[in-house]
């Protein structure tokens, strides 16, 4: 199939949608590169700096709040700019973050330049699934989600070997030069390629902008989503959901190297394979809500992925087991979360650039709140404790989702 694109003159240009799922997906691999790189190199950098795990892992939460803050003012230029140039931009801005994590000479330095690196993963996370609005018809966008959505899990797939193997064979600043600075370029080479999309709200730059009629029509996108009760309830949902993913995710690989006595690089392919679960869970949640309402597989999904995790981390496993359990834990979040983007493309047809946005924002939102939790709940009650703070937040944004937030057309 092929997706009909234009440029500002109206000239047609035809695209397939896999060259635009390419770019996107590569995207969302780079993104989420700046994001799991933290985790299998804590104790690393912790040992490094000589600093406790527990602080080292708020690397993580410097990146997030940065994020978190800008990702709103990111969605209102997309609704001025469109998706691609800050994509572009996006892609810039987390190569940079690896070059000078690479180069940090104290812990101070590092928290600096992970946190200037959040603003290219806000702009990455939201554009990346906005971009889907702009390039693909309705009856479409709940499969080019689920594609899309596989650039996440994939960084782990192909970004978390070589981080641990980059790790061991040299440091850890090595690893921040092979995956999220590299990958940036290759992203790039991509994004310069995407064609200008017909279906967008963007509107060129001009001096009308500055008037006051058009600052208030920006202002009055994010006015009328927060007056929509259920985009708001989807968004809020989505930040209990994330906050309890972060929560786990943060600390995975610690678990791995604590519980079961490995290094980096052997830790790294387990912390793969749940992300190997979680794409294989992207790319069935479109036939698995086919027929059927989206909040309640959203709800299913979380009460499955709320359930593995309490076992998982619940109480000493044999590492087989545990690697088993951790895996579909990453597929019925892989279904949970491609489902709950679709459903969050049907809020606001109008405004989905802000609204994608705002998503960006609770979920980066989410990765502070995660990693404080899971630093003040890992000393009390280890990591059975953090697994059950991530499951009661799985289950409170899935029950959300099911009985407040509706399906639209579109």
């Amino acid at each position: 199939m092929k997706v009909d694109t234009g440029e500002g003159t109206g000239t047609g240009r035809v695209a397939s949608e896999w060259s635009i799922l390419r770019a996107l997906i590569v995207t969302m691999i780079v993104n989420q590169t700046g994001v799991v790189i933290i985790s299998p190199l804590v104790v690393d950098i912790a040992q490094t700096f000589d600093v406790s795990v527990s602080a080292a892992a708020q690397l993580r939460t410097a990146s997030a709040l940065v994020s978190a803050i800008l990702a709103p003012f990111v969605g209102i230029a997309s609704e001025r700019l469109g998706s691609r140039p800050l994509i572009i931009g996006g892609l810039v801005g987390v190569g940079l973050a690896g070059l000078g994590s690479a180069l940090a000479p104290t812990f101070g330095v590092l928290v600096a330049v992970q946190a200037a690196g959040g603003l290219g993963i806000a702009a990455l996370l939201s554009m990346g699934f906005a971009a889907v609005g702009e390039y693909f018809p309705p009856e479409r966008r709940a499969w080019a989600i689920g594609m899309v959505t596989i650039g996440q899990p994939l960084a782990w797939v192909v970004g978390l070997p070589l981080i641990g193997f980059l790790a061991d064979t040299f440091s850890w600043r090595a690893s921040f030069l092979g995956v999220p600075m590299a990958f940036s370029l290759i992203g790039l080479a991509f994004a310069l390629r995407l064609p200008a999309p017909r279906s967008t709200t963007a509107r060129p730059f001009s001096s009308s902008a500055r008037e006051p009629g058009a600052r208030r029509a920006q202002g009055g996108s994010l006015k009328s989503l927060i007056r929509d009760h259920s985009a708001v309830l989807w968004v809020i949902a989505e930040l209990s959901a994330y906050t309890g993913w972060a929560g786990t995710l943060t600390f995975l690989g610690a678990f791995y190297i604590s519980h079961y006595g490995l290094s980096a690089g052997l830790a790294s392919p387990l912390l793969s394979l749940t992300a190997l679960g979680f794409v294989g869970g992207s790319l069935i949640a479109h036939r698995i809500s086919q027929g059927r309402r989206m909040p309640v597989v959203v709800l299913a999904a979380a009460v499955l992925s709320a359930t593995l995790l309490l076992v998982a981390l619940g109480r000493p496993l044999p590492l087989p087991l545990a690697v088993v359990l951790l895996t579909a834990f990453g597929l019925s979040q892989g279904v949970r979360g491609a489902t709950s983007s679709s459903l969050g493309l049907q809020q606001s047809p109008t405004h989905r650039g802000t609204l994608m946005a705002l998503r960006a924002a609770v979920v980066q939102l989410g990765y502070v709140i995660g990693a404080i939790g899971g630093a003040l709940l890992l000393p009390i009650g280890g990591y059975a404790l953090v697994g059950v703070g991530g499951a009661v937040l799985l289950l409170v944004g899935g029950t959300m989702t099911a009985l407040w937030v509706e399906e639209r057309p579109g």
